[in-house]
Parts: structure tokens; C-alpha cells; sequence
């Protein structure tokens, strides 16, 4: 049972691995300072912030806006055929998963709290507390969900365009659609 949203996914390129690299190297940008994110430069050609160390990549979108949602990048490039495949792998920030942890086992504690206080004092009124805690739980997973799904389509748009790669459906099966 997964916890916390991720995605993973390969993207497969006709580009050769050694131009990935060097199209990822010029999509990152060098100037990733705390306070650029308050003045972001508009700059089509630095889509991301973020390292490459040796194999491997790990970076974010370079966002105008804050999204507390925003999914961590985290891959490598291999040479396939005349090509290259990029393994892909998107999660939450490590900040926000710890956040998280925090808000939800406190709402948890809650409405433990208010279903044995209910229970102890035979008032069952007080039992509707924890509705209040429940919905704090439901909440919580409504908007992760869905702020992150909505990152990770964005970022998967913006490294078809950094890695040259055909936009591949997003979702299979009945309900499938495509990038385009």
C-alpha cells in the first residue's frame, strides 16, 4: 500500500543518451538561490532546477507560483538502440511528506479522541467530532491527490519536450488519453 502519491514512468527518445544530457544540462537552471524563487527569470530554456550526478538526475520544475505539491524528478538515461530511454520517477518533496505524517496523525489522535471520549461519557454527540477530524483526513488526501496528479502531467509534458520524446498515454485501458 502506498502512502504517498508517486508515478513512474520510461520515456523513449530517438535522441542519442549523450544529447539527453545535454538537453537536460541546458533545461536546468544555474542560478537556484532561495530568493529566485520570488523574482523568477522568464526563461523558456530553464524549465527546471535541480542536479545531475553522474547517471542520474534529480530536479523539480521551475514554477513562477508556489505549488506545496510539486513532484521531485528523479531519473536516469540509458542508451537504447539508436536512442535512449529516460526511467522517470515522480514523488513528493521530502518536507511535505514529513508534513504530512505530522497533519495526519494529529487528526488521526483526534478522532480517536473524540470516538473513546463519546464512548466514555455515553454522549453520543460528542462522537461527531470526529467527523470533523475524518473530514481534516479527507481533505488532506483530496488535495494531495490531486495537486500532485496535476504536476506530474505537467511534468511529463515538460520532459517530452526537453528529451524529444513521443507523448505516450498518460492512462490505459478504457479511460486513455494522450499528451496531444
Amino acid at each position: 500500500m502506498k502512502i504517498f502519491p508517486s508515478q513512474s514512468f520510461v520515456l523513449h527518445s530517438d535522441i542519442s543518451a549523450n544529447e539527453a544530457w545535454n538537453n537536460l544540462s541546458k533545461a536546468i537552471s544555474i542560478d537556484q538561490k532561495f530568493f529566485s524563487g520570488f523574482f523568477p527569470k522568464s526563461s523558456e530554456a530553464e524549465r527546471f532546477k535541480g542536479y545531475i550526478d553522474q547517471s542520474k538526475f534529480t530536479i523539480q520544475r521551475n514554477l513562477s507560483y508556489r505549488n506545496s505539491f510539486q513532484a521531485e524528478i528523479s531519473g536516469e538515461i540509458f542508451t537504447e538502440g539508436n536512442g535512449c530511454k529516460v526511467d522517470v520517477q515522480l514523488s513528493l518533496m521530502p518536507f511535505v511528506k514529513g508534513f504530512l505524517m505530522l497533519w495526519c496523525s494529529l487528526a488521526t489522535v483526534f478522532c480517536i479522541m473524540f470516538l473513546f471520549g463519546a464512548i466514555k461519557k455515553h454522549e453520543p454527540n460528542l462522537a461527531f467530532g470526529s467527523l470533523v477530524a475524518l473530514g481534516m483526513l479527507g481533505f488532506c488526501y483530496l488535495i494531495v491527490t490531486v495537486g500532485f496528479k496535476s504536476d506530474c502531467e505537467e511534468c511529463r509534458k515538460a520532459l517530452n519536450v526537453v528529451f524529444k520524446a513521443e507523448p505516450q498515454p498518460i492512462f490505459k485501458g478504457k479511460d486513455w488519453k494522450s499528451d496531444k
